[in-house]
């Protein structure tokens, strides 16, 4: 992704990073400057029901020398490409992995992490839309320096409900990522190569991930999470994360005063 940054450093100069505790019940989230969060494990799933895997992937650094916000920006991978993919997929491996199907993002830097997968892993790339990144709007292809004032305060005060001039907001990923999850069939293994955006929707919407310790813009390039899903009564998928691998951490995210 995505704004040139480190999205919840935007909000306040408290590091958002996350630390997670599982329990019977239950997730803790505890936010360093936010205070600890409890997300219950869903109470109405069967204990029969069956468990969905799904992978995510986000894509490697992309080429943006000029450090624009990009979002629905189509730009190419950098040079770092194939150090970053094969450490992903070496761990990918190393954690049992089995995918029965692989989706890509249809942007360039997605595809190209895609078709280095599919012949590892001898499964066709399928391209999904849903699983594109946010589209910034009029912000794609600006510094955010020269982003108004008044839209910068705006975002940063609703880091997931802002809704971008002419474009998204992340509620908007929850539901077309969530109507993409949804469909997948119960007792399956899935690899998506997607975006920062997509994996945090993920987290939030249907991992109980409160909005309050948003934390997109700390994915690092190339990240490996591991999601395990089962389904609830009115036949959503819901169910808890692990991070697998850290890749090449997104630059600090630096702005003018205003």
């Amino acid at each position: 992704m995505i704004i040139c940054g480190q999205l919840a450093r935007a909000k306040a100069a408290t590091d958002l990073r996350i630390f997670m505790c599982s329990g019977s019940l239950g997730f803790f989230y505890i936010a360093p400057g936010k205070g600890v969060f409890f997300c219950p494990k869903p109470h109405d799933l069967s204990p029969k029901s069956l468990s969905m895997i799904l992978w995510t992937i986000r894509h490697t650094k992309p080429y943006n020398p000029k450090d624009v916000c990009y979002g629905r920006l189509d730009f190419d991978v950098s040079p770092t490409f194939e150090e970053e993919s094969d450490k992903a997929l070496k761990a990918l491996v190393e954690a049992k992995a089995k995918p029965t199907r692989l989706f890509s993002s249809p942007l360039i830097r997605c595809t190209k992490f895609a078709d280095k997968a599919s012949k590892l892993l001898e499964l066709p790339v399928e391209k999904e839309p849903a699983i594109i990144e946010l589209n910034f709007g009029t912000w794609e292809g600006q510094k955010l320096t020269a982003v108004p004032r008044s839209e910068m305060h705006a975002w940063t005060s609703n880091l997931r409900g802002y809704r971008f001039p002419e474009g998204e907001n992340f509620y908007d990923i929850d539901k077309r990522a969530g109507k993409f999850l949804d469909s997948l069939p119960d007792d399956g293994e899935f690899l998506c190569i997607t975006h920062a955006g997509v994996i945090a929707s993920l987290q939030h919407s249907r991992c109980g991930l409160p909005d309050e310790v948003f934390v997109e813009g700390m994915f690092t390039y190339a990240m490996v999470t591991r999601f395990e899903f089962t389904r609830n009564a009115e036949g959503m998928y819901h169910g808890t994360f692990t991070k697998i691998h850290d890749g090449i951490p997104m630059p600090s995210l630096k702005m003018e005063k205003a």
